[in-house]
């Protein structure tokens, strides 16, 4: 008779870590989607920040955008109208002089992986986190209905701290936004915590540094994203016999 499951296997699926030398030109990007004011405040971004930390001691070129610093202005549906409308660069971009979209598109665009934190809001991603996702709709509608895709060969995972449950739901959604960007997903695509029914976000910084779960899921969020990586650089070169 088998042993009854009593809770998740510590230590049991440790990604290998990746070969630092074949690390050294990957490019990471972290956008951090919280709203806190202050760098630090948020416990998604520090998360997020232990992950780059992670991938800078790799030999991986680190890079970081708070979408809370940044002037974006909304999705104004120029799809719903006639999706030849939907143009890369954004035609939100060309509208406002001081939106700075622009700056997250070349960030993404010259990434080889891109760590998306955000904080649970209501059993959602942050409100930044979908504007985000609706305006990177005109890199996604180049492909769909222009034909060019934009995003190839490139990797994304998530990092998903709330108080209530929902990091499926979350995790679900923005997953199936970046599949039909085009990015890949790890084999170990999310790192999460998730607090209890007091709602006392007062001790949770402790409580996440203190939960082996969330630190393993952050090593392997880290190891499997640059592995593969590193795999789909290594199969590009040997398509195009570079």
């Amino acid at each position: 008779m088998p042993a009854p499951l009593v809770g998740r296997k510590f230590g049991v699926n440790i990604v290998p870590v990746p070969d630092r030398a074949a690390c050294r030109d990957i490019r990471v990007l972290g956008i951090s989607g919280s709203s806190r004011q202050q760098t630090g405040m948020s416990k998604s971004e520090r998360l997020l920040g232990r992950a780059l930390e992670a991938c800078s001691s790799y030999g991986c070129q680190t890079t970081s955008l708070r979408l809370k610093d940044l002037r974006i202005y909304d999705c104004e549906g120029n799809y719903s109208e006639n999706p030849s409308y939907c143009t890369y660069p954004c035609q939100s971009s060309l509208k406002y002089d001081d939106d700075q979209m622009q700056v997250v598109y070349d960030a993404v665009l010259s990434s080889d992986v891109l760590f998306l934190a955000t904080p649970i809001r209501w059993n959602n991603h942050s409100a930044l986190v979908q504007k985000f996702v609706e305006r990177m709709n005109s890199i996604e509608n180049q492909y769909s209905w222009f034909g060019n895709r934009m995003i190839r060969d490139k990797v994304a995972g998530l990092i998903i701290i709330g108080h209530v449950d929902g990091i499926q739901h979350v995790a679900g959604n923005l997953l199936n936004f970046f599949s039909w960007l085009g990015f890949h997903t790890p084999e170990i695509a999310i790192a999460s915590w998730v607090g209890e029914n007091d709602e006392d976000t007062t001790k949770d910084w402790a409580l996440i540094e203190n939960n082996r779960y969330t630190r393993e899921d952050l090593q392997n969020l880290v190891a499997s994203s640059i592995r593969l990586a590193c795999a789909l650089r290594r199969h590009v070169a040997e398509e195009t016999a570079t």
